[in-house]
């Protein structure tokens, strides 16, 4: 657990930084996994609706929809505009994500596109992200610049600007201890590219369902660190007992 810093009245304070790490996926289980049983690992982990994969990845955001719901309803978080807007945003991002891919719940329910639906959408599904590159392509490469930014860009420069984990804006940046997950989000990316171009033989199947992973991932991992500091806070000016 990170030391608390004395806080600032505006409710953000300095130093605000929690670098107890949550655990991560590790890229060895599902290279490991593919390499070892590749037949399980199509029939099993890879299925649009219902594969491993496609089910933590509408699980993974609707706890990241939790965490920040929670912090949406403290005072401590609602008397800070700011701080709101970061968990309004992490709130409105982990719902999108988890009702897209659940397709806002047909792969439970199993109703029927309607038909003027089915022919704007390539999997004929009652979602957006398989319409229009604005719902899908256009925020997935703001998220992946986002992350891989913050998730090794902030970490690296704070190793030359040690002032960046001591000012007012570091409430708000990637803890180190989310590194793994960017990098591995970085790794799979240059993966799916090289094989996509032909540069590299097979090493996994469809590795953007496993850059997807880490993607969210990253979003929980943050919330949980961005809660972690706001209680650091709250007990720093008093608003929770230690």
């Amino acid at each position: 657990m990170a030391k608390s810093a004395r806080a600032k009245p505006a409710g953000v304070g300095t130093k605000a930084k929690a670098t107890a790490r949550p655990p991560l996926p590790d890229p060895k289980i599902a290279l490991g996994t593919y390499w070892i049983v590749p037949a399980w690992y199509v029939r099993y982990v890879l299925p649009e609706g219902y594969g491993l994969l496609e089910i933590s990845h509408f699980f993974i955001p609707l706890f990241g929809l939790f965490i920040a719901g929670s912090l949406l309803m403290l005072p401590f978080v609602r008397a800070r505009p700011f701080v709101f807007s970061v968990a309004l945003i992490g709130a409105l991002s982990c719902l999108y994500i988890a009702g897209e891919e659940m397709s806002w719940g047909q792969h439970i329910f199993n109703w029927n596109t309607p038909e003027y639906w089915a022919m704007v959408n390539r999997q004929e599904e009652t979602n957006l992200h398989n319409t229009w590159a604005i719902f899908e392509k256009t925020p997935r490469s703001l998220l992946e610049a986002a992350i891989f930014f913050g998730g090794l860009g902030v970490p690296l420069a704070a190793i030359f600007c040690p002032w960046l984990r001591a000012c007012r804006v570091s409430l708000f940046l990637p803890a180190d201890a989310l590194v793994p997950t960017a990098l591995g989000a970085l790794i799979f990316k240059v993966m799916d590219r090289l094989q996509q171009d032909g540069s590299i033989a097979i090493i996994l199947q469809r590795p953007s369902e496993t850059i997807e992973t880490y993607l969210y991932f990253f979003i929980l991992a943050y919330l949980i660190v961005y809660a972690r500091r706001l209680k650091e806070l709250e007990v720093a000016e008093g608003a929770l007992p230690k």
